[in-house]
């Protein structure tokens, strides 16, 4: 289950930002600037929790109950508006934005919609034995050091569906990105 967890939170949080300008196989045309990025993300998560009726009963009523008020507390505070902080270099930039995704899974296909300078769009679909993972990423640039664009996904198991809708506003604040190797958690937005 803890597996099920990190699903859920990576979705929520880093997951967002580090598809700051998508995932796909193709790599993005999109008119950005590269150097240290602001990225506001403002997700709502809707639905169950994906986990099967039969993984919660093999737990004791007392530890259940633990676990359920856990894992709302976590999704509540994944729902939680963000900002972060992102490096985008050339060589980011150069792969695709393939954050997130995980090549060894087979299970899924990727369809570019739209990939030109001023629009990003695609559509991810997993499949597994008792469920899917679907997400849907759409970019436009605003200019090229502001871009807006939202992220939909959708996770289903064992009869039960959550959704996470996110928009995102992304800023770029300069060519240097400073201590910023990667991603980073800024904070929480009011």
């Amino acid at each position: 289950m803890s597996g099920k967890k990190l699903i859920v939170i990576g979705a929520l949080g880093a997951g967002l930002a580090a598809v700051v300008l998508a995932s796909a196989a193709d790599v993005p045309q999109l008119n950005v600037k590269l150097g240290l990025w602001e990225i506001a993300t403002h997700p709502q998560v809707n639905g169950n929790l994906p986990i099967t009726d039969e993984q919660l009963a093999k737990l004791p009523p007392d530890q259940r109950a633990k676990f359920e008020a856990a894992m709302q507390a976590a999704i509540a505070r994944g729902a939680q508006p963000r900002i972060f902080k992102e490096c985008m270099t050339a060589e980011k930039r150069s792969h695709g934005f393939e954050a997130g995704s995980d090549p060894s899974k087979t299970n899924c296909k990727v369809t570019l919609v739209t990939n030109t300078s001023n629009e990003f769009e695609s559509h991810r679909e997993c499949v597994t034995d008792d469920g899917k993972q679907s997400t849907s990423v759409h970019f436009q640039v605003v200019s090229s050091d502001h871009v807006s664009g939202t992220v939909n996904a959708l996770i289903s198991h064992g009869g039960k569906t959550m959704t996470v809708n996110s928009t995102m506003e992304g800023k770029w604040l300069g060519a240097d990105c400073g201590t910023v190797k990667d991603i980073e958690l800024e904070k929480t937005a009011p």
